[in-house]
């Protein structure tokens, strides 16, 4: 993978889904990380998380740019990883779902634009509504 990964999450939603990941593609995954912010999270204490996300971007930054994968967006960890993307070559997708993450490991050797359309219809194809 040329373009860094980076999930941001509530709890241990981003470790869980690279767990599984890794379980079904049967890799390693070297250049993903994952920052967990905890869902009540105090103010004082958003630093801390504010430091873990820019230090993974900084670790995770290449000429080919990073991938910032978040859960909601406008919740604080989506807002802590947006806040970083200009000092960064980074783009932030909202919405992580496995369906997403899997595409995206999949297409790993696309462009950083061509990775951010890939994350978008990998989770909007994962939803699914079907009547029986």
């Amino acid at each position: 993978m040329s373009v860094g990964l980076l999930l941001v999450s509530h709890n241990d939603i981003g470790a869980e889904l690279c767990a599984t990941a890794t379980s079904i593609l049967k890799q390693n995954m070297p250049s993903v990380r994952q920052v967990s912010v905890p869902s009540d999270v105090e103010p004082e204490i958003l630093g801390k998380y504010a430091d873990l996300i820019r230090n993974a971007m900084q670790d995770l930054e290449n000429d080919d740019g990073v991938l910032v994968l978040t859960d909601v967006h406008g919740a604080t960890p989506d807002n802590l990883a947006r806040y970083f993307c200009n000092d960064f070559n980074a783009v932030v997708v909202s919405g992580i779902n496995l369906p997403m993450l899997l595409r995206v490991l999949n297409y790993a050797h696309q462009s950083i634009e061509q990775l951010c359309e890939t994350a978008v219809n990998g989770g909007k194809t994962g939803i699914r509504q079907d009547r029986e």
